[in-house]
């Protein structure tokens, strides 16, 4: 490689880096997609199990299932939305992209192994009000990740009140309480980024 390859190739590393660290993390309608979602089927399984709605609990499994199938197809029309968007395929997007993801099969794994540890070796059922905990400890990795990557107090605030919000729900693991807590705290942890970093919304 010549002197003027590598020239060449050193400023496009450093632009490259530069478009990283100064292109706004996108994907805030996806989370106000899942923070909406959440916060409905939060409020619909307190309701079933306070029987404040005509909803049998023996049947919430399948809300959920609904729950994680309307979210999914959401995301992925959304995703195709995002692709088009200048900087979607910066470095902070893909990192923090990678960071939400890998949040989501965390949750949805701890979640399988309360089905199976329920249904299968007979594993009590307030496991399944474990998973909100774990949810928000997921979350806060994530928004702790976009935080670190655009230095931003705001994602860096949302990270700390999600650890502090699985502290907060893991006492009310044995009641109906703990959904509805959970209800109103999605919507804290999603709109709290999103109202001061309108750069992430799309």
């Amino acid at each position: 490689m010549s002197d003027e390859e590598l020239k060449n190739e050193i400023e496009w590393m450093k632009q490259l880096a530069e478009q990283g660290r100064t292109s706004p993390v996108l994907g805030g309608s996806i989370g106000v997609w899942w923070g909406s979602l959440s916060f409905i089927m939060m409020l619909v399984h307190w309701g079933a199990l306070t029987q404040r709605l005509p909803i049998a609990i023996e049947s919430i499994g399948w809300w959920w299932l609904s729950y994680a199938v309307i979210g999914s197809i959401g995301t992925v029309l959304l995703s195709q939305r995002l692709r088009k968007k200048s900087g979607a395929n910066s470095l902070n997007n893909r990192v923090s992209g990678a960071a939400w993801m890998l949040a989501g099969i965390g949750i949805f794994t701890f979640a399988i192994g309360v089905v199976i540890g329920v249904f299968t070796f007979g594993a009590p059922y307030w496991l399944f009000n474990a998973i909100l905990p774990v949810a928000f400890i997921c979350y806060g990795i994530a928004h702790g990740v976009a935080g670190a990557l655009t230095s931003s107090r705001v994602s860096g605030s949302t990270a700390a009140v999600s650890f502090a919000m699985a502290l907060v729900l893991f006492p009310f693991l044995l009641g109906s309480t703990i959904y509805l807590i959970a209800a109103f705290a999605v919507l804290l942890i999603v709109v709290l980024p999103i109202s001061a970093q309108k750069s992430g919304w799309a």
